[in-house]
Order: structure tokens, then sequence, then C-alpha cells
């Protein structure tokens, strides 16, 4: 490993996948392991899809996550990279949702932002603390004093859970589809630990 614990970028190794992702492993039904490829990574991260009522901003910044997501692959950190670029889009979904309901001008953060939502009932109150969660994550990643790095299925399941709650917030709350869980991620574990 690096001194950074990640890969270091050469000409000889940037379009090599991340060693890594050797150590994530995937249990087989029978209880083989198998490494994960690129092209399981890929599947994963591109299923999800934002329906187009979310407006067309906010779906370039969210094909921006992904995209990020995808080459991750390649370079690890761009799965936490591209996981923080989520919650820049949840807040501009938020600002989108409410320049559109007229929020009042007392309304200009992010929290009271999700606060007016929840209160005039757009979000549901059940579902409060995770869009909060996302704004204290934005922060976070914001003002960072090192380097967080994310496992990938922790980075797509969020990539699902937002997609879910965009296509929910422009789409009267109908538009739930996936369960927050990647099939088979739960079976995801680092080479070794079992």
């Amino acid at each position: 490993m690096t001194k950074f614990g990640f890969k270091e970028i050469t000409p000889s190794n940037w379009l090599e996948p991340d060693d890594v992702l050797k150590g994530f492993v995937r249990i087989s039904p029978d209880g083989r392991r198998h490494t994960i490829t690129g092209e399981e990574y890929l599947r994963h991260i591109l299923r999800p899809r934002l329906l187009e009522s979310v407006p067309t901003g906010v779906q370039a910044l969210f094909e921006v996550a992904r995209g990020g997501m995808v080459y991750g692959y390649f370079f690890y950190p761009l799965y936490t990279l591209a996981a923080e670029q989520l919650f820049r889009v949840v807040e501009a979904a938020v600002a989108h949702k409410c320049k559109a309901l007229g929020t009042p001008r007392s309304r200009r953060t992010f929290e009271k932002r999700i606060d007016w939502l929840v209160e005039g009932g757009v979000i549901p109150r059940s579902e409060s603390a995770r869009w909060h969660a996302a704004r204290k994550l934005r922060n976070a990643a914001s003002h960072p004093e090192r380097q967080m790095i994310l496992p990938p299925g922790n980075a797509i399941g969020m990539l699902e859970r937002i997609a879910d709650d965009l296509n929910s917030l422009f789409s009267g709350g109908l538009a739930h589809s996936h369960s927050g869980v990647i099939p088979g991620t739960h079976t995801i574990i680092p080479q070794g630990a079992a």
C-alpha cells in the first residue's frame, strides 16, 4: 500500500482495476467465493434511474455522481467522491423542489428547506432523519479533516437510496422502487474476514 492508503495513479496503472477491490468477494448460493468483476459493479451502478419528472439539472448532477462511481473500479476512492457528490445532488433537488413550491425567503438553508418540505408533507416525517443525514454528510464531506473511504457496497447503496428519494420527491411519493439493499451486496465481505 502507498503512503495514503490507496492507489497512487501512475502512467502504468491508471487503466488497471484497483487492487483493493480484489479484497471484496461475493458468496454464491453454494457457499463459494468469487471476486466481484467490474461488469458486476457496473450493473449495480447503472440500475438506479431517475424519473423524467426529476429536473434535468438534478439528473445531470446525479449522472456525474454515477459516472464517478463507475470509475471507482479503477480508483477505489472514486466510490467515496461519487457518494459525496450524491449529497450535493440531494441539496440541489431540495432547492429545486422548494423553488417550485415557492419556499419563503426565511427558508434558504438546506436544513430549513428540508424542514419546510417535511412540515408541508412533501417529505414524509418518517423520512426526515434520512434527509437530514444526507445534509450532515454533505457538510462533513465539504469540510473534511481526513480522507473518508467508503466500501463500494455502501456507495452503491447510497446511489440506489438517493435515486429512490429523488424520484419520490418529484413524483408525489409514489416512486420507491428499491428496497435500499443491493441484491448480493450483503454478501460482499473483505477477503479473509470469514
